[in-house]
């Protein structure tokens, strides 16, 4: 009876929520009528219908920091524009690093000179694929980790627990928190967490935080235009990476760059 009793309340509470969403921050009330729904809501289903809203998406933008190494704070833009392009620009401190994504194309940007080499299949973060990180990437920057972390959702056999968080706003968008822990195969100790932050009505991220904030990924800008266009000038072959004890190859997902390229943290 008590069940019955609080699904009730639901349409009230929603009425209610959604007169008093026009603040910037949600409302007492709002946040009252989110955490009654969390109650009848299985944060797998909803992963689950983020990766589905994903899917369907033709474009947008993800703004990641990276907070886990010393120094200052590394930023990594990434646009895209599904199916096959894509631009990633990464700065940290006075250094700006930069690849566009074109078809089955790669350009690096460093120094002010572009190089262009092959890539592989599957570098695109379009439909319920993930991507590719940076070539200079740290922790995965470039790659969608709220496609990562649906999929293992979607995915019975994964070793995943999904709780219910708060209520919260980014960049004037309601989502709601999703708390998501997992083991990595025959892992032990604590593990890794991750927040995903949902758009209340879309399901589509909004914002995916690593631990306490060691990487922070913020979406945006949800099929909107995105102008990405391949470098006309300047342009010089891709360096190759020579294999020991073997014929010259590139690195699967990578791309090889000229001498002193930033590849660890320091």
């Amino acid at each position: 009876m008590k069940t019955l009793r609080n699904l009730a309340l639901v349409p009230a509470l929603l009425a209610l929520a959604a007169c008093s969403s026009g603040s910037q921050q949600p409302s007492t009330l709002t946040k009252l009528y989110a955490s009654l729904r969390t109650h009848f809501t299985d944060g797998k289903t909803e992963l689950r219908k983020s990766l589905e809203a994903k899917q369907q998406a033709k474009s947008w933008r993800m703004n990641i920091d990276l907070r886990t190494h010393p120094g200052a704070v590394m930023n990594t833009v990434v646009e895209v524009a599904c199916p096959d392009r894509e631009r990633i620009v990464t700065k940290i401190g006075d250094t700006t690093l930069e690849t566009i994504r074109i078809g089955a194309d790669a350009y690096v940007q460093k120094e002010g000179q572009w190089y262009k080499g092959p890539l592989p299949q599957g570098v695109y973060p379009c439909g319920d694929q993930a991507g590719a990180p940076a070539p200079w990437a740290m922790m995965n920057e470039g790659r969608d980790m709220a496609t990562v972390i649906a999929t293992m959702a979607n995915n019975p056999g994964s070793p995943i627990t999904v709780t219910a968080g708060s209520l919260t706003q980014v960049d004037k968008n309601l989502c709601q928190d999703w708390l998501v822990s997992f083991q990595h195969p025959g892992g032990t100790g604590r593990g890794m967490s991750y927040s995903a932050c949902l758009g209340t009505e879309d399901r589509l991220p909004r914002r995916v935080v690593m631990g306490t904030g060691g990487m922070t990924a913020v979406y945006s800008d949800w099929n909107q235009p995105m102008q990405i266009e391949a470098p006309q000038a300047n342009v010089l072959p891709m360096p190759v990476v020579q294999a020991p004890q073997g014929p010259p190859q590139l690195p699967a997902g990578h791309m090889a760059l000229p001498q002193g390229h930033p590849t660890t943290a320091h």
